[in-house]
């Protein structure tokens, strides 16, 4: 009797003791075998005490990024090119650094350019910049069904709507000191000009070539050639070797980045000059690339983002030149012992008196 009473006794605590663990057991997640229960609510309590003490977040509060844009840019070309491309990147690449959420597309074709914009609308991006001014069309169409979205283009035109802004190339500026170097470094006083396409933005630069040769070399002349295509290098340097044949050119001026390639391939050949564009190309052809205009897209995309932060984005017309910062030009370090000291200290009298308003290189749309 006795002997039973106590079996009696032993399972009544150990059906205690299961019940026991089953109810320490209960708030274990399910996958959790019901043995390890104990280790399970120990390490919840380990995690969770952390979580109670960082709930300020003070580091996160302050982070940039809570309160700015978002801007999305979507490239024709990579964003590695050296010149039209990288220009941009590099300006959304300090957007970035200061606190923007940022994305980009390259190499997108202007077939595809709208379906691009649009998977960044639906992302929920607040600007988005189409880099090509041949993505006009896809532009003002995705801005017209997303009026609370901030649109930019690369029109230089003026091509603007109440949520579209458009960017102005002045590379006029640069190209007139391009000019004077080349009017001192021609030899046959013969300038090349080969375009994407006769646009305001590229006819401008080769008229301000013009300009500024020949305040050196008043003979000065200048070829232009419409490639009809902004990346076909290989037709680029055909219609550079074909300026060189006709009317004997050697040194060129490229707009966009297939037509400069082409001129900067063309010089090889030929033995001439050629100009980098929107970015120090030098390193493409160090014996060939005696200056480069180089283009600082940081103003234009700060601007855009302060705007769109503060709401007071609209359809402007942003210019920004050389008396702001945001172009310049290069000139080869490797082939400076070839260009006259006069040379230098002209280009660097007539940049000064841009800078100071004395001198308004002009402006040859068509």
């Amino acid at each position: 009797m006795k002997k039973m009473s106590l079996l009696i006794v032993v399972l009544f605590f150990g059906l205690l003791a299961l019940t026991a663990c089953g109810q320490a057991a209960a708030p274990a997640p399910a996958e959790e075998p019901v043995e390890e229960a104990p280790a399970t609510e120990e390490a919840v309590v380990e995690e969770e005490a952390p979580a109670e003490e960082a709930a300020p977040t003070e580091e996160a509060a302050e982070a940039p990024a809570e309160d700015a844009p978002s801007i999305a840019l979507v490239l024709i070309g990579p964003k590695d090119d050296h010149s039209w491309a990288e220009a941009a990147y590099n300006a959304l690449e300090a957007e970035g650094a200061d606190g923007a959420e940022t994305a980009f597309s390259e190499s997108v074709g202007d077939a595809d350019v709208a379906r691009v914009m649009r998977e960044y609308v639906d992302q929920g991006f607040d600007m988005i910049v189409a880099h090509s001014f041949s993505y006009q069309d896809a532009v003002f169409e995705v801005a017209a069904e997303n009026p609370e979205v901030g649109f930019a283009w690369a029109g230089g035109i003026d091509g603007t709507s109440e949520n579209v802004a458009d960017y102005d190339q002045p590379f006029y500026e640069p190209a007139y000191l391009v000019g004077i170097l080349a009017g001192y470094i021609s030899e046959s006083g013969s300038l090349g000009a080969l375009y994407g396409f006769d646009i305001p933005a590229c006819h401008s630069m080769g008229e301000a070539m013009l300009a500024g040769a020949q305040t050196v070399n008043p003979d000065a002349t200048l070829t232009v050639t419409a490639v009809g295509d902004w990346g076909d290098v290989s037709a680029a340097k055909e219609a550079g070797l074909a300026q060189v044949d006709t009317a004997g050119v050697d040194y060129w001026i490229g707009c966009g980045e297939g037509p400069t390639l082409g001129s900067i391939e063309a010089a090889k050949e030929a033995g001439g000059y050629a100009t980098g564009y929107v970015g120090d190309m030098a390193e493409l052809a160090p014996d060939v690339v005696l200056s480069s205009i180089v283009w600082d897209m940081g103003p234009i995309f700060s601007t855009m983002v302060d705007e769109i932060a503060g709401g007071s984005f609209t359809g402007t017309f942003y210019r920004f030149g050389i008396a702001d910062g945001a172009l310049d030009i290069a000139i080869n370090p490797a082939l400076t012992n070839q260009v006259p000291a006069e040379a230098l200290t002209a280009i660097e009298a007539a940049k000064a008196a841009i800078q100071d308003g004395s001198l308004e290189v002009p402006f040859v749309p068509e």
